[in-house]
């Protein structure tokens, strides 16, 4: 996928003006993973782009769901145009991806989405590079992303209101369904996915990427993991909704190592202790590691019955503008009625001989940046169907510098559908990753086509009436940087993206600026040459000594003319 235009109508979407369209390059290729980075500094609305994105589609996913009314169909508070192209086929078998489309279309599929105020949206489509667009009103989900998964490292809340609101709605339209796998469309990835895409990648993830994922968390296998199913049930309609998921739970037990039903507590427990078996009996049931942690996400939506009914109803009808996160209670986890727990892992020992080196660890005590690596490139990594669309708010928060470097090598690497000899990718899945960040070596990693700098400009307009009145708003940029970026510097990055000059910071800075500006005679080049040992070597150390050099020899001019 590839997003090309984006344009808002009616009103403005918190700090993103509407009326204006928000223009992308199309830059398609095989061989690398498509990646937008929106890069620019705090409050600039990058991370209200990616909130847009999500809303949008919210009400296309909204739209197309069986319960939704007509009355939201044609929801007068958003309005919207959106553009994209979609890979017609799939670059390993070759075959067509929309079978009722066109059949003379053999290139990839320009889609375009207008939504009017007050109005059903309208869906067309056409050959990309055509600018003839056919009008399709019947299996508009073929238009859409194959899934649009969501990540956050924790600051942007927001961007989880869509995702939190749809799941509600797959809820309620499971309702007196029967015990089939519901293939969602939209996906969060949070604390609670966390445990899921681990669990499911490491027992069914393609050989190529899990060996490098494995070596980057320097793990061999799982050792061992416990599934809990709290089936006690508070109400009629609960007792309902279980039915049509406890047929999930058979295969589960067929792969379990052991389980035990507590009928009296109405508790299921089932533990894993994972070997060759395990691993086979898991892809005899689930095939790839997407249709197993689909499974994992349909249980542990059973954990919406802990919220009380009037909290589900206040969610599916909650304003876009609303934090819901904030609304809703976060229960201990002995309460959910579906949990992922204990999970214990193999890591590779460092040394041999190491008495006890090779003892298993529970997962959980892997660091925060490891958790976040899991969340960010497993998600990824599971997602083998293509053209699915990944909005990711600062995925790269609790990485060490190293995996920032390395972060879109790491994306590509776990994306490949076809391996050279030496283990690199030579043909990616047709994803689009759509990124905010503040780290210029994610930016280095990207072509200057594929970042763009959010930048707030303020403009002047006078009065038509009257001359002298000055009116300002505000506008927003988003701009390709003038040179480029891939391969660049950090400094040059810092310079050009972040309006910053100096690599250093600012408190250090200052005090190299005191002590030039304490230069007034040789005693004091002496001292401060000697200060200058105790500071990290930069540019701008290097710059002090330049100075301190032209001072030593003016003082000493000086001094010679006396």
């Amino acid at each position: 996928m590839k997003l090309l235009r984006v344009k808002i109508l009616g009103q403005n979407f918190r700090s993103l003006p509407a009326n204006v369209d928000y223009v992308f390059n199309d830059t398609l290729t095989e061989n690398k993973l498509s990646t937008k980075v929106f890069a620019g500094l705090n409050g600039s609305g990058k991370s209200n782009f990616l909130e847009l994105i999500a809303e949008i589609f919210y009400y296309l996913e909204r739209f197309s769901l069986e319960k939704t009314s007509k009355d939201y169909k044609k929801n007068k508070n958003i309005g919207f145009e959106i553009e994209y192209v979609i890979a017609n086929k799939d670059i390993i078998s070759h075959k067509k991806r929309f079978s009722l489309l066109d059949d003379t279309i053999d290139a990839d599929i320009h889609v375009r989405i207008i939504k009017q105020l007050d109005e059903l949206p309208e869906f067309s489509y056409s050959s990309y590079g055509d600018t003839k667009f056919v009008r399709l009103d019947n299996t508009i989900g073929q238009l859409l992303p194959t899934h649009i998964i969501a990540y956050t490292s924790g600051q942007n809340e927001l961007l989880s209101n869509a995702f939190i609101r749809i799941r509600y709605h797959y809820f309620n339209e499971t309702q007196n369904l029967s015990n089939s796998l519901f293939d969602r469309r939209m996906y969060f990835i949070d604390e609670e996915s966390n445990y899921s895409i681990f669990v499911a990648n490491m027992l069914l993830g393609k050989e190529k990427p899990l060996t490098y994922l494995k070596k980057i968390f320097g793990v061999e296998d799982l050792y061992s993991f416990r599934i809990t199913v709290n089936y006690k049930t508070r109400n009629k309609g609960d007792e309902q909704l279980l039915k049509t998921k406890i047929g999930l739970l058979e295969p589960l037990k067929a792969c379990a190592s052991s389980w035990k039903n507590d009928i009296v507590n109405k508790v299921l427990v089932l533990d894993f202790v994972v070997n060759e078996a395990t691993h086979q009996a898991f892809k005899h049931y689930y095939k790839s590691a997407f249709k197993l942690f689909q499974v994992f996400y349909e249980l542990q939506s059973l954990n919406l019955l802990v919220d009380k009914q009037d909290v589900r109803k206040f969610v599916v009808n909650a304003s876009k503008v609303l934090n819901v996160s904030d609304e809703l209670s976060k229960p201990d986890p002995s309460d959910l009625i579906f949990r992922i727990e204990k999970i214990r892992i193999k890591k590779v020992p460092k040394k041999i001989t190491e008495k006890d080196n090779n003892k298993p660890i529970y997962y959980k005590a892997l660091s925060d940046g490891e958790h976040q690596l899991n969340e960010v490139i497993g998600s990824v990594m599971m997602m083998e169907n293509e053209g699915s669309l990944f909005l990711m708010d600062e995925p790269d928060t609790h990485f060490n510098p190293k995996w920032r470097a390395k972060m879109v090598t790491m994306l590509n690497q776990v994306s490949g559908n076809e391996y050279d000899v030496k283990g690199n990718p030579e043909k990616i899945r047709q994803h689009e990753i759509i990124m905010t960040t503040h780290s210029p070596f994610i930016i280095s990693d990207n072509q200057k086509e594929d970042v763009y700098k959010f930048e707030r400009e303020i403009i002047s307009q006078k009065d038509i009436n009257d001359p002298e009145i000055e009116h300002h708003f505000e506008k927003l940029n988003l701009k390709n940087p003038e040179y480029q970026t891939y391969g660049s510097s950090v400094g040059f990055v810092l310079e050009t993206i972040f309006d910053r000059d100096l690599t250093i910071s600012d408190y250090s800075n200052e005090e190299l600026n005191d002590l030039k500006a304490s230069i007034k005679t040789l005693e004091d080049v002496k001292r401060v040459k000697k200060e200058l040992l105790k500071f990290g070597e930069s540019i701008e150390k290097f710059d002090a000594y330049n100075y301190l050099m032209i001072k030593e020899k003016e003082l000493k001019s000086e001094k010679d003319a006396d």
